[in-house]
C-alpha cells in the first residue's frame, strides 16, 4: 500500500513538475494595449475568388502622400498577435512619423512565400499573396493619398520570407523590405524567380534561434512543419549586398553598446552602403531568438531570448526613412 501511494506522489510530482515547466517556457505576460492618436480599421477586399482582410492604423493628422509600411504577421499568427508581438511599437512610430501601417491576414494565418518545401495550405493552394499586397497598396493609395513610391514592408518570420518574395519577384512594388528572424531560402529550396533587380533590405536575426537557423540549414517549427533548408543571414545579407552592385564586404560595422544590465544580447550590425546603391544591412543579435527586439512585449521563453538594448521596429523605420528622399 505504501508502494502504491509513493508511485502515485512521484507520478503526481512529475506531472506537476511537466506543467510547470510548459508554463515557464510557454507563457507571455499580456499587455495593455497603449493608447494611440490614431485609428485601427478593418478592411475586407476581394482577390481573385478569395475575400481577404487587412488592418489600417491610420495616424491622426496624416501628412498628405504619406508612406504605406506593411508588417506582415509569423506563421500561424494573426493580426491581433503581431500586433501585441511587435509591442505595438509600429503604431507609435506611425503615429510620431506619419505613415499608414497596414496589417494584412495570411491566408489560414501563413503566406505563400518562396520556400519550396513548404506545405501549408497558402503555398499547396498557390494564393496570390503578391497581388493581395498590391492591392493593399493601391486601395490605401486611393483612399489617403499616400505615396505609392515610399511603400515598404517589414515581416516577421514567414512574413520575412514574404517580403524576401517581393523583394525578388516584385522591386519595383516596394521601395524597401525588413525581414525578421527569416533568411533567404536555399538555392535548392528556392520556388521564386528572380528579377535581378536590388532593393534596399535590413535583416535582423538572432543567433540562437530555434526556428530560422542563423547559420543555415532546416528551418523547422520545433522539428514539426518542416520549411526546408535556408541560407546563413550572412550569405542572406550578402546576396542582396552583391545584387545590389557591392563588391566586397561591409563598408560599415557598427557594435551597440549593451548599457541595459538585464539585456541578455548583443547586438551589432553590418551596413552596406553607398550614395549610388540601395542601403543593405544586417543586425545579428547574439544569443538572442525568433522575436523582435523591443522592450514593451516578452514572448514566450520557448523562442529564445529579446534583446532589450534595441528596438527592432525603431531600427527598421529609421531604415525606411532612410530610403526617402529628402
Amino acid at each position: 500500500m505504501l508502494n502504491t501511494k509513493i508511485r502515485y506522489l512521484s507520478l503526481t510530482l512529475l506531472i506537476l513538475c511537466g506543467l510547470a515547466s510548459v508554463f515557464y517556457y510557454m507563457y507571455s505576460p499580456p499587455i495593455a494595449v497603449p493608447k494611440q492618436s490614431g485609428e485601427l480599421q478593418e478592411v475586407q477586399t476581394q482577390i481573385g475568388d478569395l475575400q481577404r482582410s487587412y488592418s489600417l492604423y491610420i495616424p491622426a493628422n496624416l501628412p498628405d502622400h504619406a508612406p504605406l509600411v506593411f508588417m506582415l504577421h509569423g506563421s500561424l499568427q494573426s493580426v491581433a498577435d503581431i500586433r501585441e508581438f511587435s509591442g505595438y511599437q509600429f503604431e507609435q512610430l506611425a503615429s510620431q512619423h506619419g505613415f499608414v501601417l497596414a496589417y494584412p491576414a495570411g491566408y489560414e494565418n501563413n503566406w505563400n512565400d518562396c520556400r519550396k518545401t513548404a506545405s501549408y495550405s497558402a503555398r499547396t493552394e498557390h494564393i496570390d499573396d503578391i497581388s493581395f499586397i498590391e492591392a493593399i497598396s493601391l486601395q490605401v493609395h486611393q483612399r489617403l493619398n499616400t505615396d505609392l513610391n515610399q511603400t515598404f514592408v517589414a515581416g516577421y518570420s514567414s512574413g520575412g520570407q514574404l517580403g524576401f518574395r517581393l523583394a525578388l519577384e516584385r522591386p519595383q512594388s516596394i521601395a524597401g523590405i525588413a525581414a525578421i528572424a527569416a533568411n533567404l531560402p536555399a538555392t535548392h529550396n528556392l520556388d521564386c524567380s528572380e528579377s535581378g533587380v536590388a532593393v534596399p533590405v535590413l535583416i535582423m536575426n538572432g543567433t540562437e534561434d530555434p526556428i530560422n537557423p542563423y547559420y543555415g540549414g532546416q528551418a523547422s517549427l520545433f522539428g514539426f512543419g518542416k520549411r526546408g533548408d535556408v541560407k546563413s543571414a550572412v550569405t542572406s545579407a550578402e546576396y542582396f549586398a552583391h545584387l545590389a552592385g557591392y563588391s566586397g564586404g561591409p563598408t560599415e560595422i557598427k557594435n551597440f553598446k549593451n548599457t541595459q544590465a538585464s539585456d541578455p544580447t548583443s547586438t551589432k550590425y553590418y551596413a552596406w552602403r553607398d550614395r549610388g546603391h540601395p542601403e543593405v544591412i544586417l543586425y545579428t543579435i547574439t544569443d538572442g531568438g525568433h522575436v523582435i527586439p523591443q522592450q514593451a512585449y516578452r514572448p514566450m521563453r520557448l523562442l529564445g531570448k529579446t534583446s532589450v538594448e534595441i528596438n527592432g521596429p525603431e531600427e527598421i523605420w529609421a531604415f525606411f526613412a532612410r530610403q526617402i528622399p529628402k
